[in-house]
């Protein structure tokens, strides 16, 4: 199953977001939480301990190759298995929530 939460900013996203993926992973069910916004609080929103999130690994731009099927449809694939894709950038949540950022400001922008 994959569920998606998105809306409007200040619309509670991360708070539902959280809120779900505890309440699965306490139902047994695997979760991997993404956290794909440039200001990231899934984490502390899942109770993740703040000093894991200081400086969260964060999934690299070309952790992924985009590639085409035959009918031309273009997706993008994880280059690593997930197996380890999940040892290198995930931290762990309580509940079993394993959380992963996609995105961060990497530096500011002008204007």
């Amino acid at each position: 199953m994959r569920i998606a939460v998105a809306g409007k900013g200040g619309a509670g996203k991360t708070t539902i977001s959280a809120t779900l993926a505890r309440t699965l992973a306490r139902s047994g069910k695997q979760v991997l939480a993404i956290d794909g916004d440039p200001n990231p609080n899934l984490g502390m929103a899942l109770g993740v301990d703040p000093e894991l999130l200081r400086d969260p690994p964060r999934v690299p731009r070309n952790a992924a190759d985009e590639v085409s099927d035959d009918d031309g449809r273009k997706q993008r694939v994880l280059k690593p298995e997930f197996k380890d894709f999940r040892e290198q950038w995930t931290v762990q949540a309580p509940d079993g929530v394993m959380l992963v950022h996609m995105t961060r400001v990497d530096h500011a922008g002008t204007g």
